[in-house]
């Protein structure tokens, strides 16, 4: 593994070194327009206004339709951000419980806490909520335009939970042309079927409409439930959005509405209990893809998404609104114990578990999550363009009712059927935010960002008899409590053009992670006391980099960087253990304030286009190494957890003409991760390694292509996941065959 990865990385920098060489050839060669144009051409919105990306003094990466579309599009966020340098999706199997990190920033995991990275959808925040908030749906990968990836702290201009970055998923926008296309895809091993689609209709010259379709049907898949004849990772359902562009005059305007309705993969995992774990003397280890689970596995995701998006030119200055309603409802069941009365029987006749299980034990989660996202900002120049200037604010107001159901096997000393606890979080956030730029020379820029927020968040969360109604747990289920904290986010960057194209930079920013709440104030016996609400975690980090075009094709870019982090928000649990005599229950997991820490790495990207004979070469090359620790604190010196060393991606595409006008067409993708620890707590378990290749080949001919796929090529499995009694395995391989239509 760790060999594949450094032949990677040795491939990387040869490459880097034999740029200036392909350049010269590319400049020799007759170049089609598409080859002609690199990467850092794109022009971007990441500082909220419109500019080529390679002239943006920050750590910024695009993944465009066309990249997408060569490697067959993403239906999840792991395909999705699978060659970008510092970026780790953890996978919990679900897309309602999985999220996203970068640089190193911290994961909520198995809490309601908020994220650490910045989610938008195009412009727009879509983060929060009890689950589902940490990650991306599958509607919102739909009929991409381009994906916006911002690495480092970007509380300036994105405010809240933009410790280590942000992501805007912009979608595909009416154009005003007939066109469309239609992607056809079925996977042999899961007989899974999807398709996606949109269609573009120029109506007049200043209305255009846009309608994009998603659906898939997959009742099979590779984690199997017996009990239920049903897969885990089986998915089911539909996302439909519709888009109307009006453009007249000075005004642009886009107005939105989607929907999904989908059963997603549920929330899974293999029970794993070493022989000679108290109450296991001889252990208990279910089957890597088939778990005995009595609860039927379910769990659904509906999203509903309405949102205005305009523009207006004043002449001098650009106004542009955005304006979001988001409703997002989360459910997935879980059965607790993991086991069936089957095996656990089995199980008490050869010895291996002694001790009582409750096999009727299950969690059935519901979130119902209502957002209102409003931004507006105004941008301009002045001072014969040498002063660029921003000024914007906005409002988020955000509801979540979430509810754990828990259910048992009534006994004659314990008639109660289960639980039921409630929560209702009520959150209000303002911003005001501005930037000011200037040209101190024609090379030398400096440039300032900062923002002021204020939050009011509440929760209300209550524990009652889920067949009585009757209020449990005394005063550590009675939980009422407020907070209002506010924020000054900041960036100073100063940067300077090289020339050929190429920009380098310094920065020093900050950002924060919003505090939040813990539902369950634990036992009173409890060694290590629960709070009801943590406070912010802040961050200010320091960066260097380097980017630029300097050739056509050719784009490049590196960065190290240095983040300090105070009051960081991690997971711990209050020290009870049934083998604890002074708390003999099972621990209750919470989020604190666990201390200072601090994180550093540095990052590489490469990409190019090189004409060939009669088609074209593309590759792109990623790299980074990251680390941390804690520095004060009862976790001082402890590894930050879910940080891997080392990840790595390539990104291959080439098209060449074959036979009777049609072309061939291939793509591999190839990514890598190793080094890193699971938990923060001694003697953690390490983050499992892994290489995956992706490869793809198929023929084109006018506008149709047909490509046969190989994901995972190598049928690698390993642990997404993992901790002292459970796993939870990464997806085999899949072989499929897909057709794209296109006009």
């Amino acid at each position: 593994m760790k060999v594949r990865a450094v032949l990677l990385l040795s491939s990387g920098l040869a490459a880097m070194a034999a740029a200036p060489q392909m350049a010269v050839a590319q400049e020799a060669a007759t170049a089609s327009p598409s080859a002609s144009e690199s990467q850092g051409d794109i022009v971007v919105t990441a500082r909220r206004r419109d500019e080529k990306l390679s002239d943006i003094p920050t750590a910024v990466s695009v993944i465009d339709a066309t990249s997408l579309n060569d490697r067959g599009g993403a239906t999840d966020v792991r395909e999705l951000l699978a060659d970008q340098p510092s970026v780790r999706f953890n996978n919990l199997n679900s897309t309602i419980t999985s999220e996203i990190s970068i640089r190193a920033s911290s994961t909520a995991r198995a809490t309601n806490g908020d994220p650490s990275v910045g989610l938008y959808r195009d412009g727009a925040y879509i983060g929060g909520g009890g689950i589902g908030g940490r990650n991306y749906t599958r509607l919102d990968l739909l009929d991409i335009g381009r994906v916006e990836v911002l690495r480092g702290t970007q509380g300036a201009l994105y405010g809240r939970n933009a410790v280590g970055g942000a992501i805007n998923i912009i979608s595909a926008r009416p154009e005003f042309e007939n066109s469309g296309f239609v992607n056809l895809r079925y996977d042999f091993e899961t007989e899974g079927k999807q398709a996606q689609g949109a269609v573009n209709l120029k109506l007049t010259d200043d209305i255009a409409i846009r309608v994009s379709g998603d659906g898939i049907s997959q009742d099979k898949g590779f984690f199997y439930n017996p009990d239920n004849d049903v897969y885990f990772d089986r998915q089911k359902g539909y996302g439909v959005r519709g888009q109307i562009r009006f453009k007249t005059g000075p005004l642009d305007l886009v107005l939105l509405a989607e929907t999904q309705d989908l059963t997603t993969p549920d929330v899974f995992y293999q029970i794993a209990i070493a022989r000679g774990t108290p109450g296991f003397p001889g252990g208990f280890v279910q089957d890597k893809f088939r778990y005995t689970w009595n609860t039927r596995p379910r769990a659904t995701q509906d999203v509903d998404t309405y949102q205005a998006l305009a523009t207006l030119d004043l002449g001098g200055a650009t106004l542009s609104s955005t304006t979001s309603y988001r409703v997002r409802n989360s459910q997935y069941d879980l059965d607790n114990d993991g086991i069936d009365a089957a095996d656990l029987a089995a199980a008490r006749a050869r010895g291996d578990i002694v001790v009582n299980i409750d096999t009727g034990a299950a969690s059935h989660v519901i979130d119902t999550t209502k957002s209102f996202n409003q931004d507006l900002h105004l941008t301009g120049k002045a001072l014969g363009d040498r002063l660029t200037w921003l000024v914007g604010g906005d409002v988020l107001i955000l509801k979540s009712d979430y509810q754990v159901s828990t259910t048992r096997t009534v006994t004659p000393t314990n008639p109660s059927i289960g639980t039921r606890a409630p929560a209702s979080l009520d959150y209000k956030s303002y911003a005001a935010y501005g930037s000011l730029g200037y040209d101190l020379t024609d090379t030398l820029n400096v440039t300032g960002e900062v923002r002021y927020t204020k939050d009011d968040r509440a929760l209300s969360a209550r524990l009652f008899d889920l067949g009585t109604g009757v209020p449990l747990g005394g005063a550590a289920r009675v939980v009422d409590v407020r907070i209002k904290p506010d924020n000054v986010s900041y960036n100073a960057t100063l940067s300077y053009k090289l020339g050929g194209g190429v920009l380098t930079y310094a920065k020093i920013g900050s950002s924060y992670r919003a505090g939040g709440f813990n539902t369950n104030l634990g036992d009173p016996r409890q060694p290590t006391p629960i709070q009801a609400a943590y406070g912010n975690e802040n961050s200010t980090s320091y960066e260097i980099g380097i980017r630029g075009a300097p050739a056509k094709g050719l784009y490049f870019a590196a960065a190290g960087y240095y983040t300090d982090l105070s009051n960081l928000i991690a997971q711990t649990d209050n020290g009870c253990a049934v083998t604890n005599p002074a708390c003999p229950v099972a621990a209750t997991s919470f989020l604190t304030n666990a201390g200072d820490a601090r994180s550093y790495g540095v990052e590489a990207e490469l990409s190019n286009v090189l004409p060939v004979a009669n088609g074209q070469f593309r590759f792109a090359l990623s790299a980074s190494w990251q680390g941390g620790k804690v520095t004060s604190g009862k976790f001082k010196d402890f590894r930050l957890p879910q940080v891997p060393d080392w990840l790595a991606s390539v990104n291959v595409n080439f098209r060449h003409g074959f036979i009777a006008g049609t072309t061939i067409v291939a793509n591999l993708l190839y990514s890598v991760q190793f080094g890193g620890v699971q938990e923060l707590k001694v003697n953690s378990v390490k983050l499992d390694d892994f290489d995956l290749l992706n490869l793809r080949l198929g023929i084109e001919k006018g506008p149709v292509t047909v490509s046969l796929f190989a994901d995972n090529v190598f049928d690698q499995i390993y642990r997404v996941a993992r901790d002292t009694t459970i796993n939870r395995y990464s997806t085999p391989r899949v072989i499929g065959i897909e057709a794209r239509f296109h006009w």
